[in-house]
């Protein structure tokens, strides 16, 4: 069996490792963490993951261009936020 690899797209260390640390107890492989959204996109197009977890905040760049990046290739991901839903950008609310 492939385990799955896990793209970490986060600017907060702790809470990447926190992330990444669940992610490897339940059997995934993780890739990152990268905390930008050019790094994220150039990790993407280097080698498509198997999914992602996205921060809404990165320290530089859009997390809208890399969701762009991410539906280009058909990568599932899934948007991670303290925010309520109501507040993120209509890009990122599916």
């Amino acid at each position: 069996m492939t385990v799955k690899k896990i793209l970490i797209v986060e600017d907060n260390y702790a809470i990447a490792e926190s992330i990444s640390r669940s992610m490897t107890e339940v059997g995934f492989a993780t890739v990152g963490p990268v905390d930008t959204a050019d790094r994220a996109v150039c990790q993407i197009e280097q080698e498509a993951p198997d999914g992602v977890l996205l921060d809404v905040g990165l320290r530089e760049g859009s997390a809208i261009a890399v969701a762009d990046a991410l539906r280009e290739r058909k990568v599932p991901f899934v948007v991670l936020t303290a925010h309520g839903r109501e507040t993120l950008p209509a890009e990122l609310r599916q």
